[in-house]
């Protein structure tokens, strides 16, 4: 059975066609505000301004505008209405004749945008005539009128709307893409194809119009160019997941099965991911509540947010704070998405925000710790992580950041405390037992001298932890990155007990060259001693060394010890030459090439 997309998807794409129609109508009074701006700011002023004089009609159209673009429809509408009645009872000079058509004209196209967000299409048609009445050259205003009529199935007016638009402004890539979505619904796919190619050739990387043209195409079996548009339609807009679902019904049509189901595949794994975001646009529509669809937006911020969508992220944020400026979750949200994007001074002034909003928020204190810790503070943010898991002690990231900073710093006794409450958290955290066995194997030999033997208490705990970490790494399908570190620990540990069996199982289970290099050291000092252990076996062990990483001095010097040893003062020379390449200036290896040039 051919797999289909869901209502919900069909539904979320008529929306949000709606949603961006309103914000491209929208964005050339708005192209200032690329990057959004501080809008709780924004509206506060222009609430201040209009409570010391309601009628200063400029201001109230801004702030209306405002609305329009942070999507409170509702909000939006008031504020068109109020300015039209200030408009429509005063008097107006000769001289402000011309300002006040304009700003009634502006009223009333906003007022249309108002009621299209809130899908009232009749109150919107409505609304756009009065605003034609007053400025009837206004392309925009056409092309607003003919997507409301379009909404209501009106396809003949909603043609001749957008083709008086088109004519007013030929330039304009929206106006011709949803003239060719007019067409195409008329079943005039010629013209359709011509308007969405005229909007392409004004904007090659608009997604939208590469996928009409991607349908337009299909319907009339031009697969190869149908299989080329929904490519290009994905490539340019990936949330344009139906471009991948049709993109598999192309290939299937071909008889390119593999494609086909490789193309399916994507749909169904982007389509996860997208769903909730287009089920919670889909909640926006349908909610007028201001505090609700603040939360609806804050909820869609997280999404983009895990999404690594960094900068849409903060703008859902800011529409959301737009409507409850007492959202804490939304500065938090904009923090974290400011720390990602390195702003760390904006996101240390949202996390502050949140938590003036909120002082005991968790995630606010971690936010704070993140931004401090990525710029190297780690100070403050030891207290603010520190400042969460006291406010909620099963905060496992806050724990780790904690322990790793401890760590880092060389607490080695506090970060052991903090690495066991991690595994009291987490029994099975595999990185977490190795980082304790790392902090016990430190305070094994506290003093730093190489000399002195090791404390046997820590290092049995050392060994303890470490073993564990190997034993839970075991059972994951991938090994951790930290697992040949692991071994190599556990072989100096045991290098230090004087074990050198499990030492030996140890270092070549690490692989690491700095491993081979410590059993080159360890094979030529128990050479004779150990069973089956010669100098030949340091040799080897060495050479493996040098193979893994030929550019470490010290590897070659130790190759040189032992030729000397074995009386081959040629290899011997030769080796410690080569650590004289890399350092030039050591003075041990001076002296060893001195004497065995002395052996020659």
């Amino acid at each position: 059975m051919r797999p289909k997309i869901s209502y919900s998807t069909i539904v979320w794409v008529a929306l949000v066609g709606c949603h961006l129609f309103v914000l491209w109508q929208v964005q050339p009074v708005f192209s200032e505000l690329e990057t959004p701006a501080d809008i709780t700011t924004q509206i506060r002023a222009y609430r201040t301004e209009l409570a010391a004089d309601g009628r200063q009609v400029a201001i109230r159209l801004q702030l209306a505008k405002l609305y329009l673009q942070i999507e409170a429809y509702a909000e939006a509408v008031d504020e068109y209405r109020q300015s039209l009645t200030v408009l429509e009872v005063n008097s107006v000079p000769k001289n402000a004749a011309d300002t006040h058509t304009s700003n009634i004209s502006a009223a009333y196209y906003g007022l249309g945008l108002a009621y299209t967000g809130l899908e009232k299409f009749d109150a919107a048609i409505a609304a756009y005539r009065r605003a034609l009445a007053s400025a009837p050259d206004s392309a925009y205003t056409h092309a607003a009128l003919g997507n409301a009529y379009a909404n209501t199935h009106r396809y003949a007016e909603a043609l001749q709307a957008y083709k008086i638009a088109v004519a007013l402004d030929p330039d304009d890539k929206m106006i011709h893409h949803q003239l060719g979505n007019v067409y195409s619904k008329r079943g005039e796919h010629a013209a359709a194809i011509r308007h969405q190619r005229r909007a392409i050739t004004l904007e090659p990387k608009f997604g939208a119009a590469h996928y009409q043209l991607g349908l337009l195409y299909a319907h009339e079996k031009r697969w190869d160019e149908s299989i080329n548009a929904y490519r290009t339609a994905y490539q340019y807009d990936p949330t344009l997941v139906e471009a991948l679902y049709n993109l598999a019904q192309a290939y299937r049509r071909i008889g390119d099965t593999t494609a086909a189901r490789e193309q399916m595949k994507r749909f169904q794994n982007r389509k996860a991911v997208l769903d909730p975001l287009h089920q919670l646009r889909g909640a926006l529509q349908r909610t007028q509540d201001t505090t609700q669809r603040a939360q609806i937006l804050a909820n869609i911020g997280r999404l983009y947010l895990k999404d690594r969508n960094y900068e849409k992220a903060v703008w859902e944020y800011q529409k959301a704070l737009g409507m409850n400026p007492q959202l804490a979750m939304a500065y938090n949200g904009i923090g974290i998405a400011y720390t990602m994007r390195g702003k760390y001074s904006e996101a240390v002034d949202a996390q502050k925000k949140a938590l003036a909003l909120q002082p005991d928020f968790v995630e606010a204190h971690a936010g704070l710790g993140l931004a401090y810790l990525r710029q190297k503070h780690t100070e403050p943010a030891l207290k603010h992580y520190r400042q969460a898991v006291a406010l909620d002690p099963q905060f496992l990231e806050a724990h780790l950041k904690i322990a790793m900073i401890l760590l880092n710093q060389g607490s080695y006794a506090a970060a052991a405390v903090a690495y066991q409450t991690i595994i009291a958290l987490k029994p099975d955290d595999a990185e977490a037992y190795h980082n304790l066995g790392l902090c016990y194997a430190h305070q094994a030999r506290a003093t730093g001298d190489t000399r002195q033997p090791l404390d046997m208490e820590l290092t049995h705990a050392a060994l303890t932890a470490l073993k564990k970490a190997v034993a839970l790494s075991s059972q994951s399908p991938i090994q951790p990155p930290f697992l040949r570190e692991t071994h190599y620990i556990i072989g100096e540990l045991q290098a230090s007990q004087d074990d050198f069996s499990e030492a030996e199982k140890a270092y070549l289970a690490s692989k690491l060259p700095k491993a081979y290099h410590a059993l080159a050291q360890l094979s030529a000092k128990k050479a004779g001693v150990e069973p089956g252990v010669t100098l030949e076996t340091a040799r080897r062990y060495a050479q493996q060394a040098i193979d893994l990483d030929p550019n470490v001095a010290s590897y070659y010097n130790t190759l040189a010890l032992i030729e000397f040893r074995r009386g081959d003062y040629r290899q011997a020379e030769q080796a410690i030459r080569k650590a004289l390449t890399l350092e030039p200036n050591n003075r041990n290896y001076q002296q060893g090439l001195k004497q065995i040039s002395g052996k020659l």
